[in-house]
């Protein structure tokens, strides 16, 4: 199992969706999204995760309106940046020896996230407006890519190469 898979199902901030509609599922929901605070808070867990929130904010206030690169691009998705604020949420407290992402809006308007490791070594997660999550890796001469749905937590196959693109 990789670091980031294990890290993954040890996340605190990471809650199965609500689906309830009772005033007790309400109450629920509330609780853990408190809990959840609680743990991104931390300094222990959350210093990494506020930084990625940070980064998302300005993102959105830099991004707000069309055509803000002066080549037509368009406004932030404001669908996309509520995932990506989700994705992030997501995020397990990575090992040290994984880098934070990179974060930008595309001209499209939509969040992308991008990982690093040298020279054609790179990986990227668009965070599309309807749960959708397309990526693209390249790894030296090899390349993937495709499209996940991020429904409770970050699909495995993206968790993979990210992974990846930091093992020896």
């Amino acid at each position: 199992m990789s670091k980031l898979s294990t890290a993954l199902e040890t996340n605190p901030t990471v809650f199965n969706k609500n689906v309830g509609v009772s005033d007790s599922a309400s109450e629920i929901w509330r609780d853990t999204e408190n809990i959840r605070d609680y743990f991104a808070g931390s300094v222990t867990f959350g210093e990494r995760l506020a930084k990625v929130l940070e980064v998302l904010l300005k993102e959105k206030e830099e991004h707000s309106i069309d055509n803000w690169d002066g080549y037509g691009a368009k406004a932030i998705n404001i669908d996309s940046y509520n995932y990506a604020w989700y994705f992030a949420l997501s995020l397990p407290s990575l090992p040290s020896s994984i880098p934070m992402p990179e974060i930008y809006v595309n001209p499209d308007g939509y969040v992308t996230y991008e990982w690093y490791e040298g020279k054609r070594r790179v990986f990227s997660v668009i965070v599309g407006n309807r749960n959708e999550l397309a990526y693209a890796g390249l790894y030296g001469a090899s390349k993937t890519y495709g499209v996940e749905y991020m429904y409770e937590e970050i699909p495995e196959n993206i968790i993979r190469n990210i992974n990846g693109l930091y093992s020896e």
